[in-house]
């Protein structure tokens, strides 16, 4: 659904994270006043800090009654907004600006700024499915269990940021990595397995290019449990090649499931990473489906 017709005197909403990515942001708003002045759109700023963001965000809504809320930032900037416009008729778009930016590269946006200002206003909608985790939270993109949550916690915590800081983390985790316990409890089946990682997908790929779930699509009614379960180190490094062409799934190693709804026993009490954020070390893991949830703006040429 295009939104060239919408109505220009109902507000757009960004809410900006000024310290994701570590990317500054001191010029932003000037470039969103002159590009918005040059659309006629009247439009609102909302800086988060950390303290009551979800609070203020939802309060902002309800008064502003936006057609569009944009989150400016990365991952967790989009989950964070995704949580106040559920099942509502208001749009989400994205303005990357984050360390992890994976459903934004998902969906094909670019880092031109200017670029992505273009598709919030002339961008189609599309409505995205939606993870429900454990009653409190919410997935959009891509969470997971195991040796990459792992290696996120690592980086929250480490001084070193970007891919240096991500590959270096990765090093330490991978030399100490072991396979660990879970059962896998889906409505038709249940499974044991031992695995270094389990992936709860509703989307491809991985912010940093790498396609962990070939057939993801956002808006097809169902996600993958990708489970990674190599015996040797020389079968991870087999994964970096299909990682980058789209032929992970095709691997004796990796084992991917469909499902609508499941639930994961987490016995060794690994992390949880939702979308690019730590959330504790739960013993079980509750996921359910929530078909077409959320209004995601996507640019026009886009397939996903």
């Amino acid at each position: 659904m295009p939104l060239e017709n919408e109505d220009k005197s109902k507000k757009i909403l960004f809410v900006v994270n000024p310290i994701s990515g570590d990317i500054d942001k001191a010029d932003f708003q000037e470039v969103l006043k002159d590009f918005m002045g040059s659309q006629k759109q009247d439009f609102e700023v909302y800086l988060t800090n950390g303290k009551d963001d979800k609070s203020q965000i939802s309060k902002r809504v309800d008064s502003l009654k936006p057609h569009t809320v944009v989150a400016v930032g990365g991952d967790g900037t989009c989950n964070m907004v995704a949580q106040q416009l559920l099942n509502k008729n208001i749009k989400l778009g994205i303005i990357p600006m984050g360390s992890a930016n994976g459903l934004a590269t998902g969906i094909g946006l670019s880092n031109n700024l200017n670029e992505n200002l273009q598709i919030i206003i002339n961008g189609k909608s599309k409505p995205i499915d939606v993870l429900q985790i454990n009653n409190d939270h919410i997935s959009l993109h891509l969470s997971d269990v195991g040796v990459n949550a792992k290696i996120i916690e690592k980086f929250d915590k480490g001084n070193l940021r970007g891919i240096v800081g991500y590959g270096k983390y990765f090093i330490e985790e991978l030399k100490n990595a072991k396979p660990a316990k879970f059962k896998i409890i889906s409505p038709e089946k249940s499974r044991k397995k031992k695995a270094y990682m389990i992936i709860i997908a509703n989307a491809a790929e991985y912010g940093t290019g790498a396609v962990i779930n070939p057939h993801g699509q956002l808006d097809d009614g169902v996600f993958e449990v990708v489970v990674i379960r190599p015996k040797k180190i020389a079968q991870v490094l087999r994964m970096i090649i299909p990682f980058f062409t789209r032929k992970i799934h095709l691997l004796d190693f990796i084992d991917i499931y469909r499902e609508k709804a499941v639930t994961i026993e987490n016995y060794n009490r690994l992390p949880l990473q939702i979308d690019g954020e730590i959330i504790g070390q739960p013993e079980r893991i509750d996921v359910e489906m929530l078909t077409h949830a959320l209004q995601l703006i996507v640019p026009n040429n886009s397939k996903k």
